[in-house]
């Protein structure tokens, strides 16, 4: 069909979201927490959810249609963004890009549950890659995760450090 170029596919922009914010262990309620997700189109598409009692806040998954992907030279990238106000402080809760249009499975792992302590640092992280053994998954969160989890970078204001053998406790400081 020489017109297919027109037609919209469903393109996956989020997977469920589902996490809970403390402040030194203790949950923090009325939160406005705020996604982002863009696709190539260049459309911000923009959600805000509330933090309950339990610090619990929620996103459901996320798609669009598009007919970008029918596209002869599209190269198709999501890029993901959670963040709250805290003390009037922008706090990055999740960052990360995938290409294709397909759910990320090991992205929708990871945003199943997080748990995301506001004293925390930002790290970036790498995570499986289940589509290719030799390139991991690339993420930044003030998030933790018990399995999966090999944080690469920790970021502390203006100073970043490397983080040795994925220990929080080895750092080297970067310029």
């Amino acid at each position: 069909d020489m017109f297919g170029w027109f037609k919209k596919k469903e393109v996956f922009l989020s997977s469920e979201v589902n996490g809970v914010i403390t402040k030194n262990g203790n949950p923090v309620a009325n939160l406005e927490v705020t996604r982002s997700l863009m696709y190539i189109d260049g459309k911000d598409h923009i959600d805000v959810a509330i933090t309950d009692s339990k610090g619990h806040f929620h996103f459901p998954q996320k798609s669009i249609r598009s007919s970008i992907p029918n596209r002869l030279f599209s190269e198709d990238r999501v890029s993901q963004e959670v963040t709250v106000v805290h003390d009037n402080e922008l706090r990055l809760i999740w960052s990360a890009n995938h290409i294709g249009i397909e759910e990320v499975p090991e992205f929708s792992k990871k945003l199943t549950f997080m748990n995301c302590e506001l004293t925390d640092k930002r790290v970036s992280f790498q995570f499986k890659n289940m589509n290719n053994e030799y390139l991991d998954h690339i993420a930044s969160s003030i998030c933790r995760w018990q399995a999966d989890y090999k944080p690469i970078w920790l970021y502390d204001g203006e100073s970043k450090y490397r983080v040795n053998n994925y220990d929080l406790n080895d750092l080297t400081k970067r310029k």
